[in-house]
């Protein structure tokens, strides 16, 4: 009786396994081949800086093969995609899907990170304000020089070259660029040269920011640039003159999110002490392209300026419209240090204000 017991149970077992089968299982082989397949297309596309393209790769992917062992990645490269493209909202649905269709996938903190990116969704401030502690550790960790977890054998022996023979390293990396414009290796060694003390450094840093082929490596060398000159006043007119072009508010706003809490700090309050008479517009550009914690810190720097009106009302727009609540409480702090120039009808046209649907 007990083995016609077991008998049944195992044939129960199996009958659940096929009418249930694992998600990772339902493409064939061939098929999650074939998945495969365009997501690397698609990776060759975006570190190409070939954007559009690449989203079709990712798309054609997730559509032919919605099941595939690797369908969590391709969601995650599409989500990167539609941020550079600079179709936020599409990116913020993908990344509500992907926490309801993917939630044990290894891809998960990588997705979260980019919710933090685009705008935190939550309601409460300790949600907000803890997403906002995360972001500055993400932050921390993409302004590390170290090599990524996959490099490969030429990163590695390109990254002993720079750190045994700076000059050399960097002579290896021009030629490496020559042949191939976007080698991998150079992009994953741009820290190390960061972190050498050749003095080759810093123009070859400069030089690959405005002509390297993938605007991915444009922007990290430019982030390394700026973090290799000690002169943060130089640094914030160097992105203030950059912003005069739209091309580049991307890329200022990573080089700023990429750099660590204090150095961002640093660099804003240059921004806002200079005397450049465009420097609200560069102000409001960094605003509306920066993550929660670079619009909290930037109104902080803004409310420095306790003599100017347009401190005042860029404050009060942020309390009146940011989507973010922990933003709008730093708004709101922000106000305290402007308290002669706040009346109190602002204040209670700001009680009046209902706060903005995410």
């Amino acid at each position: 009786m007990r083995r016609n017991s077991l008998i049944l149970s195992l044939i129960l077992a199996i009958g659940v396994a096929v009418a249930h089968p694992a998600a990772g299982n339902a493409q064939s082989p061939r098929e999650n081949s074939e998945a495969r397949k365009l997501w690397s297309e698609g990776n060759d596309l975006y570190n190409d800086g070939n954007f559009a393209d690449a989203e079709k790769k990712f798309r054609e992917a997730l559509t032919k093969y919605p099941k595939s062992d690797q369908s969590d990645r391709s969601t995650y490269y599409l989500i990167i995609t539609l941020e550079k493209l600079r179709r936020f909202q599409e990116a913020r649905t993908l990344i509500e899907n992907f926490q309801r269709n993917f939630p044990g996938s290894r891809w998960r903190d990588d997705v979260d990170e980019r919710s933090l990116a685009l705008g935190a969704s939550g309601n409460s401030v300790a949600e907000q304000e803890a997403k906002i502690a995360r972001e500055r550790a993400e932050s921390q960790k993409r302004g590390s020089p170290e090599l990524p977890p996959n490099a490969s054998v030429d990163s590695v022996i390109l990254r002993m070259i720079i750190q045994a023979n700076p000059s050399e390293g960097i002579a290896k990396a021009r030629e490496r660029l020559k042949s191939d414009p976007s080698d991998q290796a150079v992009f994953n060694n741009l820290g190390a040269i960061y972190s050498s003390n050749s003095p080759q450094a810093l123009p070859f840093l400069l030089d690959l920011a405005s002509s390297a082929a993938s605007p991915n490596t444009r922007t990290v060398a430019f982030f390394y640039a700026t973090r290799r000159n000690p002169d943060k006043g130089q640094v914030a007119s160097t992105l203030m003159e950059m912003l005069r072009k739209k091309e580049n508010e991307s890329i200022v706003s990573e080089a700023l999110f990429r750099m660590t809490f204090s150095e961002h700090r640093e660099v804003l309050a240059k921004i806002v002490e200079s005397a450049n008479p465009d420097k609200f517009a560069a102000i409001e550009k960094i605003y509306r392209g920066g993550s929660i914690t670079l619009r909290s810190d930037l109104l902080a720097a803004v409310a420095t300026l306790r003599d100017d009106p347009r401190a005042v009302s860029f404050i009060i727009d942020a309390a009146q419209n940011d989507k973010d609540l922990a933003v709008r409480r730093a708004a709101l702090e922000a106000l305290t240090n402007q308290k002669s120039a706040v009346d109190i009808k602002t204040l209670e046209n700001l009680l009046r204000t209902p706060p903005p649907k995410n």
